[in-house]
């Protein structure tokens, strides 16, 4: 049974979700490289791919034979693969185990998200920053020159400022929405970490830009690993350092 929406701004703004989150309960099993893996598009990938696994095959036959012929040696490398098989399970089910913690804590679908308020979804953002362990305080307001949310990261040591964009399916954050948070952010707000969230996309000279200046985006697809899958801001940006805390 669910439990009742909590209250914020302008009404529910969150509610709590079962750990763990049925639609991804064993993408944690699947390494990361695995998930970039894409079939072969035409003759020629299909004939490096080929040759990839005739090579793979050569080589596992190679290493029966050796087994066979040396079985203590092989004993002996079987226990370190497991060894090692066993670090790495226990490593991604450690890691899995925090982000179910932060999903349980705090989590929005996509259509949720869509149906706040402009102003229910800063909040939401300024939450999901605080589920992470950043000490975010909403600011968004007339005059707010850009900035809708600012914290102070413990892990990393600055500041962030955060501009959202709660848009509809065809509207774009624009470059010179991302550089107004540019300008504003360490004059105003002293903040070395800048983030635009939006419940759309970025224009390509947004992104240029971003880059460029060294902002983080959040589209999204983005949003909804951070919001719905429970994944932590860091690793969403792919920045810092993983914290072990899941809710401050």
């Amino acid at each position: 049974m669910r439990t009742p929406p909590r209250k914020g701004l302008g009404g529910p703004v969150a509610r709590d979700r079962p750990s763990p989150f049925h639609e991804h309960r064993h993408r944690w099993l699947i390494p990361d490289w695995a998930t970039r893996i894409r079939p072969p598009r035409d003759a020629r990938e299909w004939g490096y791919t080929g040759l990839g696994l005739l090579v793979a095959v050569l080589a596992v036959w190679l290493l029966l034979r050796q087994a066979l012929a040396h079985p203590l040696i092989a004993l002996a490398v079987l226990a370190g693969v497991w060894w090692l098989v066993d670090r790495w399970y226990r490593a991604r089910w450690a890691h899995e185990k925090v982000r179910r913690e932060r999903l349980a804590a705090l989590s929005w679908t996509i259509g949720e998200l869509d149906g706040m308020t402009w102003l229910n979804f800063e909040v939401a953002v300024r939450d999901l920053m605080r589920r992470d362990g950043i000490a975010a305080e909403h600011v968004g307001k007339t005059g707010d020159f850009s900035g809708d949310v600012i914290g102070l990261d413990p892990v990393l040591g600055e500041n962030w400022m955060v501009q959202v964009k709660h848009y509809g399916p065809r509207t774009k954050v624009t470059s010179e929405d991302v550089q107004k948070v540019a300008g504003a952010a360490w004059p105003i707000y002293q903040a070395k970490l800048t983030l635009v969230v939006t419940t759309n996309t970025y224009t390509r000279d947004a992104r240029k830009f971003a880059a460029k200046a060294g902002m983080h985006l959040i589209d999204r697809e983005s949003l909804i690993d951070w919001a719905a899958r429970g994944i932590h801001l860091y690793e969403v940006l792919g920045i810092g350092a993983r914290p072990q805390r899941s809710v401050s």
